[in-house]
């Protein structure tokens, strides 16, 4: 996550200037004599940050503020036009004027300025007068000459020279920041106390201006390569300057990270060895007090002094001395695998124990280090894949591929073959590893393995499908692996909705067993069927138990499935969570995952997010997905509602045309499309395009997979294409439908079809208490761009606009306040909003009692109408 160059960040060390400017326009403010303030600094000082902080306390104490900022207009006057017009003044166009006919004009802009102050006091805030028009910059210097004793304040700032002396006004100049400042905002921005090395380098970097050290920051929380290099650098140089013993000693430590254990590595006595320990620190030569990253930058640092061939040889010494004194395997390990050449049997031996101790991340270390000295061992290999699966898939699958080609055992081919399969999702060896002579378990497995990629393969699937299955048993892990998949084939080939849902549990009846691929296809099957706790409750299991155990890329998939079912019940809030955590783990593992990111790109549009929908897409290539059919649709899904919500609704139905396609095609008649097809009869309807086809497919579906919610969109989609009094009737039975789910997204999108044509059709009053249902159900589902939408449809049937009085008031709320009052606002009860919001009743109603006493209202009706709604 990126470190924000907003204005608390600017404000860092800026206090003294806000105190300053704030003297002066308190004294404006209570008519007791004033001068100007002008704020000086480099661009990226905190100049507009202090003028923002300057404006945003008088609007608070009750000034009318008035603020413009230059934006290169050479025009007479563009600036103050746009500034005064604010307040309603209109300044007239200035066309080579003569002086007296200047100074005419800016003496009436002077009164009109006078004549706000017969209501409150008045802030002018002039920002960049670099790059505002001369004409500006002039009347800015004739109102500084003329404020005495009236009730008006200037606050001005530039940071290059202005043909205007401004001499008359109080002059604060933002210095960079000081060393102590720069610490405060490190600790303050990466949450550690930094030592002074790592102080004086963000300090040189930065030049101590804030935005820059903002990005500095930045980049280091990134970890990015350019202040790696810095800190090494700076770690390296300072250390060479030290005596000989000291470096000994401070090797020997960022070595072993065992401080009885330095004075016979750097073979010095331990007084000797205590003393230098506490000189280097005292020094700051030893990265104490930083990140964790940072720290190991400055420990690599402390390594630069050393010719490669010290650094082995000490890394041996450290193994023999740690291994004499009995320390943990795998601290031993952590030498060894630096070793150019691991050539005793006791250093093998202590690589194994370490694998077998050792986390995940730690024992591939080890095991990659034995696989390079023993390449033809097929166990070791298979050990080395079964870690790396785990976080590193595509290393996982060469060496799966290695251990495959070095043994003849059919036994044992087949299960590298699965384990192949199921870490690339590729067929590779599926067929050659099929024996007359194979167990039947082993043979189960591989159907059902080839099945689950098939099932993704949208030149294959149908044909998968038609062709699935089920064992005749249940009895075996492998078996109910295959009825999961085989669950998946049945609902998504068109089959019977009841012996679906029935393998599926049949799958499940030992979760515990399941490997995370077909417990996912059991589980879409419940989620799509309704038996949405099901689902939740097999996924629960399966997100905890990967996440134990440090599957990470099975963790990945579970968060992805759990998000759509929170997805489905309209709780965006939790899918949304459920789909950062997938990213985050697709990032930090590097692997090609599309499907989280689409997931997160279409939550994102739903919650109002988007900058990060579309930088998510962007990610994405499609033509590395068309194959897959679940995941190219939501790709196309996504990139339709992008342009949707852009108001691009020609490309937007374009997008949704691309899908439909895409979908029939593949030739499947997968009831999970179903939202899918909808949101194409929404927006081609929309754009005024035929979306017959579009509906009937909505229709055929929802009858082959009976569910309340299958009904629910068929309605809705008929809804869409219908008009009159019949598409009312069918938007109302669709909002019951899905109310009985619940599915609170696609029951505020029904509320807020209802409240459109009731608008449509001259019923005002009808049509504002759908709106008000729609934006109770969004915000409650956390959908913030579809409460926007009914909200300003509510508007223009005549609901109320919130007072500009009440403006000041909702400015001062936080944020829960002001969700708590949205949710009460839409007639949520207050359990209701302690559930959604995961809180308290006792919170909910401390916030709620808050956010009353700001807005002067007394009772959930005025809130509404306070609100908006």
């Amino acid at each position: 996550m990126d470190v924000q160059a907003g204005p608390g960040a600017e404000l860092f060390g800026r206090e003294s200037a806000l105190t300053t400017v704030a003297h002066h326009t308190t004294a404006a403010r209570r008519g007791a004599g004033a001068r100007a303030v002008l704020v000086r600094g480099a661009r990226g000082s905190g100049k507009s940050a202090v003028l923002r902080s300057a404006a945003a306390t008088e609007s608070r104490a009750g000034t009318t503020v008035l603020s413009a900022a230059g934006r290169g207009e050479r025009r007479p006057l563009a600036v103050a036009r746009r500034l005064l017009a604010q307040a309603g003044v209109v300044v007239p166009e200035l066309n080579a004027a003569a002086a007296s006919d200047l100074y005419r004009l800016y003496l009436g802009m002077w009164r009109d300025v006078l004549t706000l102050t017969g209501r409150t006091p008045v802030c002018l805030v002039l920002d960049d007068l670099d790059a505002c028009d001369d004409a500006t910059v002039r009347w800015a210097d004739f109102v500084l000459r003329r404020l005495a004793d009236e009730p008006v304040s200037l606050v001005l700032s530039h940071f290059g020279p202005l043909d205007v002396d401004l001499d008359r006004a109080h002059v604060v100049d933002l210095q960079p920041l000081t060393t102590p400042q720069v610490a405060d905002m490190i600790s303050t921005t990466l949450h550690f106390p930094p030592d002074a090395v790592f102080t004086s380098l963000c300090l040189r970097l930065s030049g101590g201006i804030p935005r820059h050290l903002t990005t500095v920051l930045a980049d280091i929380r990134e970890a990015q390569a350019l202040r790696q290099e810095s800190v090494e650098l700076v770690a390296a140089r300072r250390l060479r300057d030290q005596p000989e013993h000291l470096r000994a000693i401070a090797t020997a430590l960022v070595v072993v990270d065992s401080e009885e254990l330095v004075a016979p590595l750097a073979g010095v006595s331990a007084r000797t060895a205590e003393t230098g320990i506490s000189v280097l620190r005292r020094e700051h030569l030893l990265g104490d007090g930083l990140p964790d990253h940072v720290r190991e930058w400055y420990r690599a640092g402390v390594l630069e002094v050393l010719d490669p061939k010290e650094v082995a040889h000490l890394r041996h010494r450290a193994a023999v001395v740690l291994d004499e004194f009995g320390h943990d395997v795998r601290e031993v390990a952590d030498q060894l695998v630096h070793l150019p050449a691991v050539d005793t049997p006791w250093m093998s031996q202590v690589l194994h124990e370490a694998a077998v101790r050792g986390p995940a991340r730690d024992a591939a270390r080890y095991l990659r280090r034995l696989v390079e000295l023993h390449p033809d061992d097929v166990e070791l290999r298979v050990n080395l894949a079964t870690e790396l699966s785990r976080h590193d898939p595509a290393q996982a699958c060469e060496h799966l591929a290695a251990a495959f080609h070095r043994t003849t055992d059919p036994d044992l081919r087949a299960a590298l073959a699965v384990k192949h399969a199921l870490t690339g999702r590729t067929r590779t060896f599926l067929k050659l590893a099929r024996d007359p002579g194979l167990a039947q378990d082993l043979t189960t497995l591989l159907d059902a393995v080839q099945l689950s990629i098939d099932l993704d393969d949208a030149h294959v699937a149908p044909r998968a499908a038609a062709k699935a299955t089920p064992p005749p048993a249940g009895d075996t892990t492998a078996q109910r692996c295959l009825l999961g998949v085989v669950a998946e084939a049945t609902m998504r080939g068109g089959g019977s909705m009841d012996t679906a849902v029935g393998y599926a549990r049949a799958a499940l009846v030992d979760s515990e067993a399941l490997t995370d691929w077909s417990m996912l296809s059991a589980a879409t099957v419940l989620r799509v069927a309704g038996h949405t706790e099901q689902a939740l409750a097999v996924l629960d299991r399966a997100v905890d138990a990967f996440s134990h155990n440090g599957d990470s890329l099975a963790h990945c998939r579970s968060l992805v499935q759990r998000a759509l079912v929170h997805m489905s019940l309209g709780d965006l809030q939790r899918a949304s969570q459920d789909a950062s955590a997938a990213v985050r783990a697709v990032r930090e593992g590097g692997w090609q995952q599309p499907r989280a990111l689409i997931l997160l790109s279409w939550l994102s549009l739903q919650t109002g997010n988007t900058p990060l929908a579309a930088r998510l897409l962007a990610e994405v290539n499609e033509d590395d997905i068309r194959h897959l059919t679940p995941t190219h649709r939501e790709y196309l899904r996504a990139s339709g509602w992008l342009a949707y919500v852009r108001d691009e609704i020609a490309a937007a139905a374009d997008r949704m045309a691309a899908c439909a396609s895409a979908m029939t095609a593949v030739g499947l008649s997968d009831p999970g499309a179903l939202p899918t097809w909808v949101d194409i009869v929404q927006v081609l309807t929309l754009a005024g395009r035929d979306a017959t086809a579009a509906a009937r497919e909505v229709d055929r579906l929802a009858k082959a997979w009976p569910t309340r919610e299958a009904a629910a969109f068929s309605l809705l989609a008929r809804a869409y294409t219908t008009t009159g009094l019949g598409a009312l009737d069918m938007a109302r039975a669709a909002s019951a439908g899905f109310a009985a789910v619940p599915s609170l997204i696609q029951q505020a999108r029904t509320e807020l079809l209802l409240g459109q044509r009731c608008t449509g059709a001259g019923e005002a009053r009808q049509a504002r208490t759908h709106l008000r249902t729609a934006v109770g159900l969004a915000l409650r589902a956390g959908s913030r761009a579809l409460a926007d939408s009914a909200r300003t449809m509510l508007l223009g049937a005549g609901g109320r606009m919130p007072s500009s009085a009440i403006v000041d008031g909702l400015a001062v709320l936080t944020a829960s306040e002001r969700k708590v009052a949205e949710l009460a606002a839409a007639g949520v009860t207050n359990r209701a909003i302690a559930e959604d919001l995961f809180v308290t009743l006792r919170t909910v109603e401390v916030h709620l009692t808050r956010a009353y006493r700001k807005l002067g209202v007394s009772s959930r009706a005025e809130l509404a109408d306070v609100l908006g709604p």
